[in-house]
């Protein structure tokens, strides 16, 4: 193996360890998705084994960011019962504020700061741009008025 193809190999396994940002979690355990079933002649309400997709789209959430927060899911569910959503809607409402504060590192604050600058610089520059264009938009239009003006003018003495 040539040190070249060593080094891509020590690269990407590098790429593998750094940690990934973790999404930001709310406080609490995960709600508990209600069902309801018949037993003889009556309804009863018991706990299910997770939430169906459609309750989780009622509350706003992918499941992807679901499953990262531990929501369960039953995909074999098709019912959407109102109050799974509104107490999945309730408990994603409340974000712990530690781990907000930790969604934003320093050098997260960083890159914002250079991008921000990054940007005011671009926009300085197509001012500039827009100013020179406009400025030669001025000068063609006055070109064509004395244009105009000179053929209206022959026009006349002849």
């Amino acid at each position: 193996m040539s040190s070249r193809q060593k080094k891509v190999k020590r690269e990407k396994q590098q790429e593998h360890k750094t940690p990934k940002a973790k999404p930001l979690r709310p406080t609490g355990k995960a709600p508990d998705a209600m069902v309801t079933s018949r037993h003889g002649t009556g309804v009863v309400t018991r706990t299910g084994k997770g939430f169906s997709m459609s309750e989780l789209a009622g509350a706003g959430l992918s499941p992807d960011l679901a499953s990262a927060w531990g929501v369960r899911l039953d995909p074999r569910r098709r019912s959407i019962i109102d109050t799974n959503v509104a107490s999945l809607k309730s408990w994603g409402a409340h974000l712990s504020p530690a781990r907000k504060a930790e969604g934003r590192t320093k050098k997260v604050e960083e890159e914002i700061k250079k991008v921000g600058k990054e940007v005011e610089k671009e926009a300085v520059r197509v001012e500039k741009k827009a100013e020179k264009v406009e400025g030669e938009i001025k000068n063609k239009a006055a070109k064509a008025k004395k244009a105009v003006r000179r053929k209206a003018k022959k026009k006349a003495e002849s």
